[in-house]
This record gives C-alpha cells, sequence and structure tokens, in this order.
C-alpha cells in the first residue's frame, strides 16, 4: 500500500507554504495540539480550500468547500448539534436515496461506519476543513435557538414570578449552563477576545469583541437575564448576592482540547448587572516578533533595541492594541539561561516557562510601584512592567535603567513622541528621560483582508489622494478589500496585525530632550534620522493589500500631508 505523505509534505511539494512556514507551525502544534491545517490558516500562510485540496488528495475522499455547496439546513438541523459535532459531520443534502456528508479528517471507518447507523441510510463522504465545519454549525445552531429552548425549558421548571425566584431556584440546572456555555463557545469559534453582557429595559444585549470591533450577536429575554448572570458568577468564584459593587473573577474554562483563562468583571447598572468576560487562551503560542507586523526596517531596530544591556524602552498605544503582545515577544527572544528576567503584571496573561511572573495585588499593598522597588533586590537582567501608571513607578523605572537593568513596559501615549510629552507632564526631568530611554514603540492593530473572499480594485481619486499618489501611479495600483464571505463572518477581514512607529533616543534626540526641545521639533528631527510613523507603515500596509483604506481611517489618524 502507498505510504500517505503527510500535510506539510504536499502544501510544500505545491509551493503553497515555505520551510520556515512549515517549521513554525510544527513548532505550535507541539505546544497546543492543534490541527496542523487550522495553525496554517489562523497563521494566514493558506486558505482554507488549499487545506481542504490536499487533504482530498491525502485520503483520496473528494473535498467539498461548505462556504460554496447549497447545504439543505432543514435536513441538517434535524440532527442535534451535539452529535455533529461529536462526530464532526454534516449533512449536506440527500440525493437518489444517498445521504452526503461531509467531515472533518482524520477519517476513522468506526466513525464512518457510526454514522451510517444514525443516518439509517447509504451514505457519500466527502471531507472538509475544521474552520468550515465550525462556521456552518454555527450558522445551522445559532445562539437564538439556543436561547429559546433554555426560555422554554425556564418557563416549565421555574415558578413565577420568575425573576424574583431566579436565585433561589437552581441556576445549576441543564438550561442555564447550556445557554453560558453556548455563548461562550461561540465566542471562541469567533475568534472574540471579549464577550459583553450589557441588561436593557427589556432584554440583555450580548456582543462579541472580535478583531478590536464590538457586533450585535443576540439578545436575552429579561427572564433569564438574573440567572445568565448568576450562572457567569458562580463558575467564576464570585459572590451571586452582590449586586451593586463592582467584582472581578476568574475562571478556568476547557473547550475542544483548549485552555482558557476568563477574567470577568461585573457592576450593577439601572437594568441589572453588566457582565464582561475577557477570554485569554492559555495554549496560545507566543507571536514570534517577525509576525507582529513590523516592517523589516522596523523589525530591525526593534531587535537592537532589546538587545542593549540597559535603559528603558516603552511601548505605547490605547487599549487592546497588542502591547502586552509585543513585549511578550520581546521577552520569548531575550529568554536565555545566562539572564534572570522578572515581570510585574496586572494580570499575569500567559505563563512564560523560564521567567518569574509576578501578579500585583493591591489588596496586600503590593502594587507596581512597590513590587519594583523588591524586584531590584532580586538581581534582575531584565524587567517587564506591565503598565506604568503612576509617578512612583516612573521613578523606579528610570532608577532601574539607569543603574544597569533593561526594563520594558506599556505607557498611555497617542505616538512615540508625543510620549516624551508625557513624560515631562508626570514631572520628570528632562535629562533623566534622556538618560535612562533607549527607545519608544507606538502601536494600533488593523484588521487584514480575508484571504478567502479578497478582491482587488482600483483606488478612486479620494484615496489615491489620502495615500499620496499621482494620478499615473493610481491607475497602475491596485488596492483590496473582502467582499464577506462565510469564512471571515462577512466582515471581509479574518485577525489582525501591528502597525508600528519605533523612535530610537539617538544622542542628537537625546539633547533635544535635555534642552527643553518641542514635540514638533523632536519629531522632525526623528524623521530626519529615518523613523518611519504609524501612517507611513499603514499605508505601506494598504499598497501591499495587506489591509484596507477604510481600516487605516479607523484607527489611525489621517494627519501627514
Amino acid at each position: 500500500m502507498k505510504e500517505k505523505k503527510p500535510l506539510g509534505e504536499y502544501l510544500l511539494e505545491q509551493g503553497l507554504i515555505t520551510k520556515e512556514q512549515l517549521e513554525k507551525a510544527l513548532e505550535e502544534q507541539k505546544k497546543t495540539g492543534a490541527k496542523l491545517g487550522q495553525i496554517l490558516i489562523e497563521r494566514g500562510y493558506v486558505k482554507p480550500e488549499d487545506i481542504g485540496k490536499v487533504l482530498e488528495r491525502q485520503s483520496e475522499i473528494p473535498y467539498i468547500s461548505l462556504t460554496e455547496v447549497q447545504i439543505d439546513e432543514k435536513l441538517a438541523g434535524s440532527f442535534s448539534e451535539n452529535l455533529l459535532r461529536r462526530y464532526k459531520f454534516i449533512p449536506i443534502k440527500r440525493e437518489a436515496g444517498v445521504l452526503h456528508v461531509a467531515v472533518v479528517p482524520p477519517i476513522d471507518p468506526a466513525i464512518i461506519n457510526e454514522i451510517r447507523r444514525i443516518v439509517k441510510s447509504p451514505i457519500r463522504i466527502f471531507i472538509t476543513t475544521d474552520k468550515e465545519f465550525n462556521q456552518i454549525i454555527s450558522r445551522l445552531f445559532p445562539l437564538e435557538k439556543t436561547t429559546l429552548s433554555v426560555v422554554q425549558d425556564f418557563q416549565r421548571t421555574a415558578p413565577e414570578p420568575m425573576v424574583e425566584t431566579l436565585p433561589a431556584i437552581g441556576v445549576e440546572e441543564a438550561p442555564i449552563v447550556r445557554l453560558v456555555s453556548s455563548i461562550i463557545n461561540e465566542a471562541i469559534n469567533r475568534n472574540a477576545s471579549d464577550i459583553h453582557l450589557d441588561p436593557q429595559e427589556k432584554e440583555m444585549k450580548v456582543r462579541y469583541r472580535i478583531h478590536g470591533i464590538l457586533y450585535d450577536i443576540m439578545a436575552i429575554p429579561k427572564e433569564i437575564q438574573d440567572a445568565v448572570v448568576t450562572r457567569i458568577k458562580v463558575i467564576s468564584g464570585m459572590d451571586i448576592a452582590e449586586k451593586r459593587r463592582p467584582q472581578d473573577g476568574r475562571a478556568t474554562y476547557r473547550y475542544e482540547n483548549r485552555i482558557f483563562d476568563l477574567r470577568v468583571a461585573s457592576i450593577g447598572t439601572t437594568y441589572g448587572e453588566m457582565v464582561v468576560i475577557r477570554l485569554l487562551d492559555k495554549t496560545k503560542v507566543l507571536i514570534e516578533l517577525d509576525r507582529l507586523g513590523m516592517s523589516d526596517y522596523d523589525l530591525k531596530i526593534f531587535e537592537n533595541l532589546i538587545r542593549r544591556p540597559f535603559g528603558m524602552i516603552l511601548v505605547t498605544g490605547p487599549t487592546g492594541s497588542g502591547k502586552t503582545t509585543t513585549l511578550y515577544s520581546a521577552l520569548n527572544v531575550l529568554n536565555k539561561p545566562e539572564v534572570n528576567i522578572i515581570t510585574l503584571e496586572d494580570p499575569v496573561e500567559y505563563a512564560l516557562p523560564g521567567i518569574n511572573q509576578i501578579q500585583i495585588q493591591p489588596k496586600i499593598g503590593i502594587d507596581f510601584a512597590v513590587g519594583l522597588r523588591n524586584i531590584l533586590r532580586l538581581d534582575p537582567n531584565i524587567i517587564m512592567v506591565g503598565e506604568i501608571r503612576d509617578t512612583e513607578t516612573l521613578n523606579t523605572s528610570i532608577e532601574a535603567a539607569l543603574t544597569g537593568h533593561l526594563l520594558l513596559s506599556t505607557f498611555h501615549a497617542n505616538d512615540s513622541v508625543s510620549a516624551i510629552a508625557r513624560l515631562v507632564q508626570m514631572g520628570v526631568e528632562p535629562f533623566l528621560i534622556a538618560s535612562s530611554l533607549i527607545g519608544i514603540v507606538a502601536q494600533r492593530l488593523v484588521r487584514t483582508i480575508c484571504l478567502s473572499c479578497k478582491e482587488e480594485y482600483y483606488p478612486s481619486p479620494e484615496e489615491a489622494e489620502e495615500l499620496g499618489l499621482t494620478k499615473e501611479e493610481s491607475k497602475n495600483i491596485t488596492l483590496a478589500r473582502g467582499k464577506g464571505c462565510l469564512f471571515c463572518n462577512y466582515t471581509g477581514y479574518t485577525g489582525r496585525t501591528g502597525v508600528f512607529e519605533i523612535l530610537r533616543i539617538t544622542k542628537n534626540i537625546r539633547n533635544l530632550i535635555t534642552s527643553g526641545a518641542s514635540i514638533d521639533e523632536i519629531r522632525s528631527a526623528a524623521l530626519n534620522e529615518g523613523m518611519k510613523t504609524l501612517f507611513i507603515n499603514a499605508r505601506e500596509k494598504v499598497l501591499n493589500q495587506i489591509t484596507t483604506i477604510d481600516e487605516v481611517r479607523r484607527v489611525i489618524a489621517w494627519e501627514e500631508d
């Protein structure tokens, strides 16, 4: 019997991925246990249909794209969601007495026989990808369906009046447990970073933050609002009796061989308790520096900065702009046996083997300032402070940088140069800033165009002007956008990438800071020394068809002439 080649080898032979991409994906697979095809898709190396066609060659079973085929939803919906998820199959249609079924590899003969037994008819097998399978399941079993079922079940078991008695009756009962699990599972399937449960006058709105944007997902009927909130508070160790004061909680959540840390926050509002759940994938592998989105030019500068023996590097940007991810990626590069790395975080988002990570605990008096002072007694080479929020932490950070330590931290400022002005406003002498700082990184995250529905187009006159293109250039340059498809939930985008601006504190910049030069003077000098602004780097991503001009308008101020 002819030996089947591994998926990676097939993709290499077809020129769909490079050897380096395969090695990185295999390394991630070792750490997470995820399927190789899924990793390659999520990293943006291949499209789902590329994986499907290779799986077809591997298994000698025809591949079918679930995003393009017409599915008999009445037929598919006649099977339970749990059953389809358990055996990883989608009924497509019945033709001449034969049921066409799409199955996610690997193909197990025992499972195929079980599917035959369940459907009670001959079947024709096709293969599909994990990603497409999950998209179809979400379409066949939307959360609204689950909610309706839960309300009906709840009405059969709960006494009247329901709202007053909800906390007293068994909130652990299956209907509410099922609904809360479905809300979390669907958020994971859609790659959401946060789940918002916002109480309104007549309902509770559920929203997901996906790639930085909040989307309305569904509405929970008012009658089960309290039960849903109570269930979330129970699993996250919060006080279910306290409904007015702000609370924080956390829980570990397992879903399809992945482990998530749920960070839960609640507060009482006019119409009930508002809850936000942050989803942190504990099995997620750190992003390598070269995948953050830096240009080759900026990547080289950043690598040189983090390899300096001492000094302070600040990463600036608004909340949710990827600052912590950048710091973690830098620490991953610096993590060697010969150095002592200590982090001070709130909270510790990901475990970094070989690095001493400390979570601040204000309730017992350990804040960033206190923690940092104590870290300096532990003989560190490299220190990462989650955020510089106050003058005391800033002064201690500067002291650490001036006494032979490399210190990395995040800071809130609009761009790299304006961070200097903020440091001065916080009461630090300019000469101390100039002496301790070695670099400032400003960053944003922009959504990337979906490869499955990407289309090219010529820029409009307005777009050409915004991008600084001449009339002649605009005729020869094409931009791209996503039309919207099942794979990207019809948004036109999948994933995000960073846009960066790196200010090196050179001798010239140091002198300007010490002399009290204006922000405009410092920015002008930095540009003359080769600094590429956020806008310049974002423009390159638009011209390289990585993101869209609309996305850049949303995230970055269009301030260049």
